[in-house]
């Protein structure tokens, strides 16, 4: 074997049991060629020491906030990145590992730095900076006051969108544009509240108004209708809400201050908790029908009233007869009530600039049932006496319309409600004839 040939076999023996990384490897922009592992890790180490310091800058409006990457929980994988450098041109047979080593001398090859990332250390941090942006959406408020209307400003909620922001942090930063990255946006959404300046804006005015008398009302009667009224006032319906009267005043109790006095029960006038109710709830419901809002569910007394003409009166009785309606304009409504010089009013607030009609509801009675007499034979009185046991009274059948009246001209008829008012027999008691 000549020594030419010995040189050869001895350099290509050193060259494939070499300790170094061969020629022409990078680990991102630093050559590591002809280094150790050991030492290929203390050099990425020493000069990527600078880049984990390197500031990032979170910003929102006028808000910045600055990490370095070493703070936002990233990690430089520098043994992976050596350990596959060192093993470039050391996998295959002889002829292939000259092969890689010559191409890698040739035209280089670079290995991709890569980083891990403590996704709860930047939760951390991300969490930190929602609290600081984190805006609560408030509604605008309506403010009431004898007739004079104040509305303050909603505010437009601020959430910063945690998984986005995470998500950014983490793109950029392993991205390969790892070295120029120095400013990220943190995503914030706008939380919009659900009551804006401009939709209570739209109560500007009286709809629909309706009052009743309660003169010669006793006292305790006149103590419900003022509680009742009260509970009422203020309430506000937004577009497409519905209410119940019912569930809006509350149990009627001697406990929340509810006293005794007439109510219809049956179709006779008795004592009971409560007395009184009905006057408010049907002097809303005359109200509400007057402003045209939707009657989800009504019901007329066993006897007419005589507050309220026949087919115009709305009984209420807890878990068992309720007031109940919804509100299908694009505006809200609200209600207001006072009770004063023995009569209680109630008015509906809308928007007074969609009202180019008027509204009338009118009641027709299509049907009288005249009361019968019983009688009924009493052996203890004398024969041909006759007593009055129970006062009768007719019977009637009412049809109530609603018409909508544009300038004179009645444009849509509508009826409202089909009541069937029990007559009552006239009961006599006699004496039996010998």
């Amino acid at each position: 074997m000549s020594v030419v040939l010995l040189l050869v076999v001895y350099s290509l023996f050193r060259v494939l049991n070499s300790n170094i990384i061969y020629d022409g490897i990078k680990i991102d922009e630093f050559n590591v060629s002809n280094m150790t592992e050991k030492e290929a890790l203390k050099f990425l180490n020493r000069n990527m020491e600078k880049l984990k310091k390197r500031n990032i800058r979170l910003t929102y409006n006028d808000k910045k906030y600055i990490y370095s990457i070493e703070d936002l929980g990233f990690e430089f994988l520098y043994e992976e990145a050596v350990n596959e450098a060192y093993q470039i041109g050391r996998t295959g047979n002889i002829i292939n590992r000259l092969i890689n080593i010559i191409k890698v001398k040739l035209n280089g090859r670079e290995i991709k730095l890569q980083l891990s990332c403590n996704r709860d250390k930047i939760l951390k941090i991300v969490e930190s900076i929602s609290d600081d942006i984190h805006i609560e959406a408030k509604d605008a408020k309506f403010h009431f006051n004898n007739g004079h209307i104040h509305i303050e400003d909603e505010v437009v909620g601020k959430s910063v969108d945690k998984e986005e922001l995470i998500n950014r942090i983490i793109g950029n930063i392993k991205s390969d544009n790892i070295y120029g990255i120095d400013e990220i946006e943190i995503p914030v959404i706008n939380i919009i509240p659900k009551i804006s300046k401009d939709l209570l804006s739209r109560i500007n005015g009286i709809i629909g108004e309706y009052s009743t008398s309660f003169l010669g009302s006793s006292k305790n009667r006149i103590e419900n209708i003022k509680l009742s009224a009260k509970a009422i006032k203020g309430k506000m319906l937004l577009p497409g809400e519905s209410i119940s009267f019912n569930e809006t005043t509350g149990p009627i109790r001697k406990e929340y201050g509810y006293k005794d006095a007439k109510v219809i029960i049956g179709g006779k006038y008795t004592s009971g908790i409560g007395g009184g109710v009905c006057q408010t709830s049907t002097t809303l419901y005359n109200a509400l029908l007057l402003a045209g809002v939707t009657i989800l569910e009504r019901s007329p007394h066993s006897i007419p009233p005589a507050y309220v003409g026949f087919g115009h009166d709305a009984a209420v009785a807890e878990n068992l007869l309720d007031l109940k309606f919804r509100n299908d304009f694009e505006y809200p409504i609200y209600i207001d009530t006072e009770v004063k010089n023995n009569r209680i009013y109630v008015y509906i607030y809308g928007d007074t600039s969609e009202r180019d009609y008027t509204v009338k509801v009118e009641s027709k009675i299509t049907e009288v049932i005249k009361a019968k007499e019983e009688i009924v034979v009493d052996e203890k009185l004398k024969p041909g006496v006759k007593l009055l046991v129970q006062e009768g009274r007719n019977g009637y059948k009412v049809k109530t319309y609603r018409y909508i009246i544009k300038n004179g001209t009645i444009v849509d008829k509508e009826l409202i409600s089909d009541d069937y008012y029990r007559e009552m027999n006239y009961i006599y008691k006699v004496g039996k004839i010998q």
